[in-house]
Formats: C-alpha cells, structure tokens, sequence
C-alpha cells in the first residue's frame, strides 16, 4: 500500500467533500453545549469525516476514492478533477465568488475554471455556510445561558457554575426540540 498515495486521496476527501462543513458546525455545538473536553472534540472529527464520507459527491465515489485510501490503488486524477469541477462551480457562494474574482489578476470578477481555482472559492463558501448555520445553532444556547446566570443572581446563588446549570438544560433543550434531526437536515441540505 503507498502511503503517499493513500495521504493524497484522504486530503482530497477533506478537501473536496463537505467536511469543513460538517468539523465547523460539530465544534459550534460542542462549544455552544459546554462539552469542550478533548474525548468530545475527537469524536466530532470522527463525526464530521464519517459524514463526509458518507456524502461524498458521486464524481468522487465513481472515482474510487474512499477504496483507493484503504487499498492503496492509484486513482485516475483528471477523470475526477473533469467530472467535479462543474459540481464545484455549481455549489459555490455567488458573494464568496465575487469577492475572490476580484482578486484575481485578470479583475474580470470570474474564478478560472480549473480546480486551483475553484477550491478556494469552495472551502470559503462551505465555511460561510457553516458559519451562519453555526450562529443559528449558537444563538439559544447562549440565551439560555443568559437566563440561567440572571436566574441564579436573582436567587443568590453566585456560588453555583452557570455551566453546571445550563448544561444539563441545554441538552434537555436540544433533545426535546429533535435537534440531531434538524442538525442533520441542514447540515445535509434535506428539507425538513
């Protein structure tokens, strides 16, 4: 088995399908719950690239990627890029795109069609994506911390974590509301 070959088509899974997506709303949650320890950050690594593998465009999966890194086979790297590139193009953010094609040394406001290209445009569109899913997500746990600490001033209770507190509730909050199945909806782009 070639290790280097196996590397490549492991950062090209990374790369190319929505992992970024997936590790930056999982560490939202996990920060936005309280649960911040080493064993939970793991297993929202663990997490993220199990769905990005599971969701890996087809132009990838015909290509042999996810049997080429436990096998080691050579995969054929222009059947790929030729096949993904027009999924690429049609998944960018048209704001993330403009921005970066006026950066460009033409200035035409266009990115160039080839995958150097394209990649950056790709990863800052899924990141903008998982950004603004993750302030959804955010937004409720902070105010229940907010009410919990204001609660607990009121009852004179200083002495208590609002951690302690918030927590446990912000879980109750989660599950009680089906979050693992909106999460997954809108991580996934499946109306819910």
């Amino acid at each position: 088995m070639d290790l280097s070959a196996s590397i490549s088509v492991f950062l090209a899974i990374l790369l190319l399908s929505s992992f970024i997506k997936f590790a930056t709303v999982l560490s939202v949650f996990r920060y936005g719950t309280g649960l911040v320890g080493v064993e939970f950050g793991v297993a929202c690594l663990v997490a993220a690239f199990g769905l990005a593998v599971a969701t890996l465009p087809p132009e990838l999966r015909d290509g042999g990627f996810p049997a080429a890194a436990l096998t080691g086979s050579r995969v054929d790297p222009s059947k790929v890029v030729s096949s993904l590139v027009p999924r690429l193009a049609a998944s960018l953010d048209r704001g993330v795109v403009a921005a970066l094609g006026a950066r460009t040394e033409e200035g035409s406001g266009e990115i160039s069609s080839g995958l150097a290209g394209l990649l950056p445009a790709f990863i800052l569109s899924q990141l903008k994506e998982a950004l603004t899913l993750g302030v959804l997500l955010l937004v409720p746990f902070v105010l229940l911390d907010i009410l919990v600490a204001h609660l607990l001033s009121l009852l004179a209770m200083q002495q208590i974590g609002v951690q302690v507190v918030s927590m446990p509730l912000k879980i109750l909050l989660f599950l009680a509301i089906d979050g693992w199945g909106m999460l997954g909806a809108k991580l996934l782009g499946v109306s819910a």
